[in-house]
């Protein structure tokens, strides 16, 4: 018989999944869990997922629900994440929350038998307007008060960037019960990784989400500035809505240039990895938007290439100057300029010295200060100063 948990995670995402919100889940919820011992995963799931499993010292319990409408399902989590935090709530001694849809069930419920972390990588008041256009303002005044509610209430609030820290302060919340916890990366021998048989001879990568904010649309107007090197293509390592992707294929086909584009959707990050580790340049073209510069990120395939020993073109904008130096540990371009970010890529693929010694920089920054150990720690001391148990590791 199983001791009921004394923590819990809760995450409105598919887990696991191929998108970096699933590695993210994964390395803070096996730092919480290593912390008290064992925990309680509640996250979203699919047909192709069990409702209920054991993995380790983890219990995963996950929503599965055919609703398409975001609101709706996110409303169905809450009373998901209720049910179970109150059927623990005389055993809870800690409750990790990655959005507000699992943040104010908990609260509300056994916000006073336990401490609460909000983990804030991102708000829905400013994601849903990007993605949902026709999104009311009564609509999201009422998500900007649950979103306050869950700022003000959580006893500590963790996000992976100063961007977004400076801009919770602004929303009210308290700068010392602010910490930046920023994210990691893998760190795996690149040498040890073969060449896809698949992958062309001479490739850029982009690896992520294909939202608009991404900035493809830019990627794919700087490879019509490349059409003088027809034998570099890109390789898209992409998971996105079907009516976002089609529109894409679409756009590449208008564009003239789908037949140097190479498409892989929804790898795990064992088959990620190989196509990451042979491109020439990663590169990620975040546009200049509000979900970017007002509430930022951390993004993970900046962080990930970089380990990887693989040059990264990115666009220079704060959350990025964050993680890079230009022509340090990365090259930086104006956002939403195609032609520089072309440009960009000649200079790095005619000077291979000149990428080499970024690329080699890079990996020296990220193994030192983008570890999910390093991460993991820094939970692990938050989770102490909480509730004043566990066992955390010395080394930061």
């Amino acid at each position: 018989m199983h001791r009921p948990p004394e923590c819990l995670y809760a995450a409105f995402d598919t887990y696991p999944a191929p998108k970096g919100a699933a590695i993210h889940i994964r390395e803070f919820s096996a730092a919480l869990f290593e912390h008290f011992g064992s925990g309680l995963l509640l996250a979203l799931g699919s047909p192709e997922l069990p409702a209920w499993q054991f993995e380790g010292n983890c219990e995963i319990r996950r929503m599965i629900s055919d609703e398409s409408n975001f609101l709706r399902k996110a409303g169905e989590f809450s009373q998901f994440v209720q049910f179970h935090a109150e059927l623990l709530k005389n055993d809870l001694r800690l409750a990790h929350f990655r959005d507000p849809w699992g943040g104010l069930p908990i609260l509300r419920s056994v916000a006073s038998q336990c401490r609460t972390v909000f983990e804030v990588n991102a708000l829905p008041s400013i994601e849903l307007p990007v993605r949902f256009r026709n999104i009311t303002s009564v609509v999201l005044d009422k998500i900007r008060n649950i979103e306050n509610e869950c700022l003000q209430r959580s006893d500590a609030i963790i996000c992976p960037s100063d961007v977004i820290r400076n801009f919770l302060i602004e929303r009210g919340v308290a700068a010392g019960k602010i910490s930046v916890i920023r994210n990691g990366a893998v760190s795996i021998d690149p040498a040890g990784l073969s060449r896809p048989e698949e992958a062309p001879a001479d490739y850029l990568v982009y690896v992520g989400a294909v939202q608009s904010w991404q900035g493809i649309e830019i990627l794919f107007k700087a490879m019509t500035f490349l059409a003088d090197m027809p034998d570099l293509k890109l390789v898209l390592c992409v998971s996105g809505s079907r009516q976002r992707l089609k529109f894409l294929n679409k756009l590449a086909e208008r564009m003239q240039i789908n037949d140097r584009l190479v498409w892989q959707y929804r790898l795990n990050q064992n088959e990620l990895l190989p196509w990451l580790v042979h491109a020439r340049i990663s590169v990620a073209p975040l546009t200049e938007c509000t979900r970017n510069l007002q509430q930022g990120c951390c993004p993970l395939k900046i962080l990930e290439a970089m380990a990887m020993k693989v040059p990264v073109i990115a666009s220079d904008m704060p959350v990025v100057r964050e993680l890079v130096d230009h022509n340090q540990t990365g090259w930086l371009v104006r956002p939403d300029r195609p032609s520089e970010l072309a440009r960009a890529v000649r200079i790095l693929l005619a000077n291979r010295p000149e990428a080499d010694r970024i690329k080699d920089a890079a990996h020296v920054k990220a193994t030192r200060d983008f570890s999910w150990q390093k991460a993991a720690a820094e939970l692990r001391a938050l989770y102490k100063q909480l509730t004043g148990t566990g066992i955390v590791s010395e080394k930061l």
